[in-house]
C-alpha cells in the first residue's frame, strides 16, 4: 500500500554518489515516501537536525566524516537520537558491521543494494518504528492516568483521614481499630449512630490496606435490587450483589445500611462472606477477590431483634468497627472544625476564616445530635452566611439552624447547580419547610447572575399564584443580607418519581394513571393562568403521604415557567444553565422565538408516563443536541415495546398521541387528559387502601 504523502514517513538519503542518490530516490519516491537527500555527514547533520526524520540510509565511506562518526553525532544528540539508521557499505566485515549497530544503526544493507531488498529493510524498520511511537505514547498516557490516580486518591485519603484527626481517647482508638481492620481482609461492619460518616471509615480502612492501589466501590443498600441481572445504564436499573461484586474485584466493596437489604439478598450476601472466608482460610484466592466493609446506623442488636439484619449475615461477619457519637470526643474540636472548615472554603473558592473564640465556645457546648455530618451543616452554614476573615457561629446556628427571613435552616437535604435546598422550620410556629438558596457563585454578576435571580423570583411569584395542592405550597421568598436569593415551600416526605422507578422499577399502569391525574389537576390550573411549566419531568413529580392520603403528587420547580406564547427569555438556557430538560423536552421547545402553548406540558407528561411504565425515556442519545433531535423527527414506539409488563392498549395509543410531533394532535390541555385517564379500561383501578398498602411496606419516607 502507496503511504499518504502528507502524513508518510520521512525519510534521508546520505551518500556521496549522486548515481546511488538517484537509484535510491527513484526506488523510494514511487512508493510514497517523503525523501530528503545529503551528500556528505556535515550535510546529514544539519537536514536532520532541522527535519528530524524517520529513518536515515547511512552511506559509511564518504570523505571529510564517514557514516560512522555521523551516526555516533546523531545519536549524541537529543533531537535525533530517535532516528532509526540504516547503514549503505560495501563493507562486509563482521567487525565494521558490529561497530555500527553498537553506534547504535539498526541495520546494514550491502552495496551493490538491490530495489526489493531497500524498500523490504525501510518498509520494516519504519514499521517498528511507528510501534515503538505508539508504545512510548501508550506510556506517556498510562504515566499520566497514574498521575492523575495518584492525585485522586491523595484527595480522597485527605477527605476521610479527617475523620481520623483528635487527640481524645476516642479518636485515638478509632484510629487504631482503623490500622487493624486494614491489616485484615476480613468482612468489616462499621456500626455507629446517624451522622457519623461510616463511608469515610470504610475508605481509611481502605486507603491503608493492601488494596489501596484498587478501587473501593461504594454502594447504598437501598440502590440493590435482589434480582440477578447485571444493570442497564439504558433503563437506570440498579444494581445487584453480584455485579457490585464484580466491580470490585481486586479491591473493596462498601455497602451502606446493610438493614435495607431484602432477607434474601442478606442470605446471599451471607453466603459470599463465608467463601471469602473459607478460601482466606485455604490459603487460596476468592472468585472475585473482593474485601467487603457493611455499616449500618442502627444498633446490630435492635436490627436482629427487629428482623431487619439476618443472624446468618451477622454471623459471617468477624469484625466490628462501633463509631462513638461526636459529642463523646469534643475536644477533638479544636483540630476537626478547622479541618472541615477549610475543605468547604476550597470547595467554594473562598479565603479559609478563622473561627472565633467565643464561637468554639459555642460548638464545645453544644451536644450534636447530628455528628459529624451536623458539623459539617452548621460550618457549612455559617461559612455561606459570612463574608469577613473571622466566622462566627451564633447561638442560633447552633439551634440547628441559619436564617432566612422568620426560618431557620436546619441540614441541607439537596444541592444541583445553581444552588442548594435546605430542611429548615420557621422560628415561631415551628412548621418544617424546604428552603432553596440560590449560589451567588451560580448567579455571579451582570446580565447572567440577573437573569438566573430573575428566574427564581420568577419561580416564587408564579408558585404563589397557584392553589392546587398538587402544586407545592409556597411559604415565602426574600433575598438576604448577602444578596443571595431564597424561598421557602412546604416540607414533603416521600420521593420523586425518577427515585421511585430507579429503585422499585415500572409502575402498574393503574398506579401511573392515579398519579398522572393528579399532575394534570396542578397544571390544568397553571395553564388556566397562562402558564407553561416546561420542565415537567419524573424528578418533578413527588410522591409523598399527607395525612391519610397516600400517592399524593405534587409538581415542583416552577423555575423555567413561562407565559404561553414567545417567551423573554431564550426557551433554552439563561445564565448558560440548560431551562427544560432533554429528555422530556417538547419539539417547539427546540430553537429560540419559537411559539409554544400548554401541549408543551402535555408532551412532557406523555414522556413521563413512558418512563413510568417502561423505566426509559422514549428517546436516547449520548448527547443532548442528537436527543433533541429525537424529538423533532424521531416517532416514538409505544411504552409496551420496551417493558415486560402488560399496558392497555388504550394507555399506550394516549402516550403516542401525546408524543406527537404536532401540537394540534396531542390532547388539548390538561383538563382533556385527565379525563382521557380516568376513561381507560383498567381491571383494577389504583385506591388508597393499595396506595396504603405500598407505602407500608416501603416506607419511602427519607
Amino acid at each position: 500500500m502507496t503511504p499518504d504523502k502528507t502524513t508518510a514517513p520521512q525519510v534521508l538519503l546520505v551518500d556521496d554518489n549522486a548515481t546511488n542518490l538517484q537509484v535510491l530516490y527513484q526506488t523510494l519516491d514511487r512508493k510514497g515516501y517523503r525523501l530528503l537527500a545529503a551528500k556528505s555527514g556535515k550535510d546529514a547533520l544539519s537536514i536532520a537536525a532541522r527535519t528530524v526524520p524517520d529513518l536515515i540510509l547511512l552511506d559509511v565511506m564518504m570523505p571529510e566524516m564517514d557514516g560512522f562518526e555521523t551516526c555516533a553525532r546523531l545519536k549524541a544528540d537529543p533531537q535525533t537520537r530517535e532516528c532509526a539508521i540504516i547503514f549503505l557499505s560495501a563493507v562486509t566485515e563482521p567487525a565494521e558491521k558490529v561497530r555500527g549497530l553498537e553506534l547504535g544503526a539498526v541495520d546494514f544493507v550491502n552495496k551493490p543494494f538491490q530495489a526489493e531488498e531497500v524498500l523490504a529493510r525501510v518498509r520494516t524498520h519504519v514499521t517498528i518504528r511507528d510501534l515503538q511511537k505508539q508504545l512510548r505514547r501508550r506510556n506517556e498516557e498510562l504515566e499520566h492516568e497514574l498521575t492523575v490516580a495518584q492525585e485522586l486518591l491523595r484527595e480522597a485519603r485527605d477527605r476521610t483521614d479527617g475523620l481520623l484527626l483528635g487527640e481524645s481517647g476516642v479518636a485515638t482508638r478509632l484510629r487504631q481499630d482503623v490500622a487493624a481492620a486494614a491489616a485484615s481482609d476480613q468482612p468489616l461492619l462499621v456500626s455507629g449512630p446517624p451522622g457519623s460518616d461510616h463511608e469515610a471509615v470504610a475508605r481509611a480502612v481502605h486507603h491503608q490496606s493492601p488494596r489501596a492501589d484498587r478501587a473501593i466501590i461504594c454502594v447504598n443498600c437501598l440502590a440493590i435490587a435482589p434480582g440477578s441481572s447485571p444493570p442497564s445504564l439504558r433503563t437506570g436499573a440498579v444494581p445487584d450483589i453480584a455485579h457490585s461484586f464484580r466491580l470490585a474485584h481486586g479491591g473493596t466493596l462498601y455497602l451502606e445500611g446493610i438493614q435495607h437489604l431484602p432477607r434474601e439478598t442478606q442470605r446471599t450476601l451471607a453466603e459470599r462472606l463465608r467463601a471469602i472466608g473459607e478460601a482466606q482460610q485455604a490459603g487460596t484466592a476468592a472468585d472475585p477477590d473482593v474485601r467487603v466493609i457493611l455499616s449500618t446506623t442502627r444498633d446490630v442488636d435492635d436490627e436482629l431483634a427487629a428482623g431487619r439484619l439476618s443472624p446468618e449475615l451477622h454471623r459471617a461477619i468477624p469484625r466490628t468497627i462501633d463509631l462513638a457519637p461526636l459529642r463523646a470526643r469534643v475536644e477533638d474540636l479544636p483540630t476537626l472544625a478547622p479541618y472541615i472548615l477549610r475543605r468547604q472554603a476550597e470547595q467554594s473558592g473562598r479565603t479559609v476564616p478563622i473561627i472565633s473564640g467565643e464561637s468554639f465556645k459555642r460548638l464545645q457546648n453544644y451536644r450534636w445530635p447530628g455528628n459529624i455530618r451536623e458539623l459539617r451543616n452548621v460550618l457549612g452554614s455559617a461559612l455561606a452566611a459570612s463574608q469577613g476573615p473571622v466566622l462566627e457561629i451564633g447561638e442560633q446556628l447552633l439551634d440547628n439552624s441559619i436564617r432566612m427571613g422568620s426560618y431557620s435552616l436546619i441540614e441541607q437535604i439537596g444541592s444541583g447547580g445553581m444552588g442548594e435546598v435546605w430542611l429548615a422550620r420557621h422560628r415561631l410556629l415551628a412548621r418544617p419547610a424546604a428552603v432553596k438558596v440560590v449560589r451567588d457563585t451560580a448567579a455571579g454578576g451582570g446580565n447572567e447572575g440577573h437573569s438566573l435571580r430573575e428566574r427564581f423570583a420568577r419561580e416564587a411569584q408564579a408558585t404563589a399564584d397557584l392553589q392546587s395542592p398538587h402544586t407545592v405550597q409556597l411559604f415565602d421568598f426574600g433575598v438576604t443580607d448577602a444578596g443571595s436569593f431564597y424561598y421557602v415551600m412546604e416540607h414533603l416526605r416521600g420521593m420523586d418519581l425518577q427515585r421511585m422507578v430507579e429503585r422499585y422499577g415500572p409502575l402498574p399502569p393503574e398506579r401511573v394513571v392515579f398519579l398522572l391525574k393528579q399532575a394534570c389537576l396542578s397544571l390544568a390550573e397553571a395553564h388556566a393562568l397562562k402558564l407553561v411549566h416546561r420542565d415537567i419531568k419524573p424528578a418533578n413529580l413527588f410522591v409523598c403521604r399527607l395525612g391519610r392520603e397516600y400517592d399524593f403528587l405534587k409538581v415542583l420547580d416552577f423555575g423555567v415557567v413561562s407565559r404561553q406564547g414567545t417567551d423573554a427569555l431564550s426557551p433554552i438556557t439563561v445564565a448558560g444553565v440548560v431551562l427544560g430538560t432533554p429528555a422530556f423536552l417538547a419539539p417547539e421547545l427546540v430553537g429560540a422565538d419559537t411559539i409554544f402553548d400548554e401541549r408543551a406540558d402535555i408532551y412532557a407528561l406523555g414522556c413521563v408516563t413512558f418512563w413510568l411504565l417502561a423505566a426509559r425515556p422514549p428517546f436516547e442519545a449520548r448527547d443532548a443536541k442528537s436527543l433533541l433531535m429525537h424529538h423533532s423527527n424521531t416517532a416514538a414506539a409505544p411504552p409496551s415495546a420496551h417493558t415486560q409488563q402488560e399496558i392497555p392498549a388504550a394507555l399506550d395509543a394516549l402516550v403516542l398521541e401525546c408524543l406527537a410531533k404536532d401540537p394540534a394532535l396531542r390532547p388539548p390541555c390538561a383538563e382533556v387528559l385527565a379525563d382521557r385517564l380516568d376513561a381507560l379500561p383498567l381491571g383494577n383501578p389504583w385506591d388508597q387502601r393499595r396506595a396504603r398498602d405500598w407505602w407500608e411496606r416501603h416506607q419511602p419516607d427519607a
